[in-house]
């Protein structure tokens, strides 16, 4: 009986201690852990669960995902810790810093609220890493684009970043704007303590109707142009017209009498002296303006010959007129 009763005590006692095992170990894990990559997640289950790789080191990238650095440098590669399964991924910098990360782009239904989860994100050097979940409610594939929402970056402690309160968590919500939603991880060293690296495994996608609505955009106003002021009239005074004296015709001009050119005395033999008519202009009355008629000979060249070739012009007219008075002279005496 001793020993019947001794058995079915320790019996019991290992069952308790077996349940308290269980209870204690299962208290560590988030909701769901047991198969995080299962639905409801919409991530592929071998995309969520970093089943095969593609490209080989400094680039070798899980299947589904793309990498992107935004500062530093680093190594992504192909690694085996993980408390969900092999393989993982690992992100190194032997002595150097960085900032990057992987996405991935996933169908949505838009409207729909979703959350994105990470089971292990586990760095040798807690401290120095932080890391972060962002959203793209648009699809875009830009980490530093402003339709970003980005959920808390977490430093320290902590491999299982999903872990109910007051656990170490870094989920992000957002409501899909389209038919793909992108799923960010960003991790950010900033100090380097020698060989560094932290492990990646398990990014999942939730739907979850908690999660907040978009804030609308304001649609601007187009500016209206404002009224434009009636033109005031000041009244003026408006001086009386005065009466301007018509101009009277202008009379005819008078003619003037142009002085006549005196001969310069010079010596002239002649057979006898005789006495030499001077030919003296008689003013002339004033007579009407004739009507304009054919124009005569045009003498303005006269103005453009020399002082000595009008004297030369003029002695040789004089020298005619003499001539031609002394012939007539003669014949009247022949006569």
């Amino acid at each position: 009986m001793l020993t019947q009763g001794c058995a079915h005590r320790l019996k019991g006692f290992v069952q308790a201690l077996l349940l308290g095992f269980l209870l204690w170990g299962g208290s560590g894990l988030p909701a769901g852990a047991s198969d995080p990559c299962n639905p409801p997640n919409f991530i592929p289950r071998e995309v969520c669960d970093f089943d095969t790789f593609y490209g080989a080191p400094p680039r070798q990238i899980p299947s589904g995902w793309t990498a992107f650095v935004l500062s530093g440098d680093l190594t992504f590669l192909q690694d085996v810790d993980t408390v969900w399964g092999a393989p993982s991924l690992r992100m190194w910098s032997d002595g150097g810093t960085f900032t990057a990360g992987i996405y991935t782009q996933v169908p949505v239904t838009p409207g729909m609220g979703y959350r994105a989860s990470v089971g292990w994100a586990a760095p040798n050097e807690p401290d120095t890493f932080g890391r972060r979940l962002g959203l793209d409610p648009t699809g875009g594939t830009d980490p530093t684009a402003s339709t970003v929402i980005w959920g808390p970056m977490h430093w320290g402690p902590g491999r299982i970043l999903n872990r109910e309160p007051p656990g170490p968590n870094i989920d992000v919500k957002a409501r899909a704007e389209g038919p793909v939603m992108t799923v960010f991880f960003l991790t950010e060293h900033n100090r380097s303590t020698g060989s560094n690296y932290i492990f990646v495994d398990v990014i999942a996608l939730y739907p979850d109707e908690t999660a907040p609505l978009p804030t609308p955009t304001p649609t601007p106003v187009p500016p209206t142009r404002p009224p434009t002021p009636e033109p005031t009239i000041t009244p003026t005074d408006t001086p009386e017209p005065t009466a301007t004296p018509s101009p009277s015709p202008n009379p005819s001009p008078t003619p003037t009498a142009s002085p006549s050119a005196t001969p310069t005395a010079s010596a002239t033999p002649s057979p006898a002296p005789t006495a030499t008519p001077v030919w003296t202009r008689t003013p002339r009355p004033p007579t009407p303006t004739p009507p304009p008629g054919p124009a005569g000979p045009d003498l303005a060249f006269l103005g453009a010959i020399p002082l000595w070739g009008r004297i030369a012009f003029l002695w040789a007219f004089l020298s005619a007129v003499f001539n031609g008075l002394l012939w007539a002279f003669r014949r009247v005496r022949r006569g």
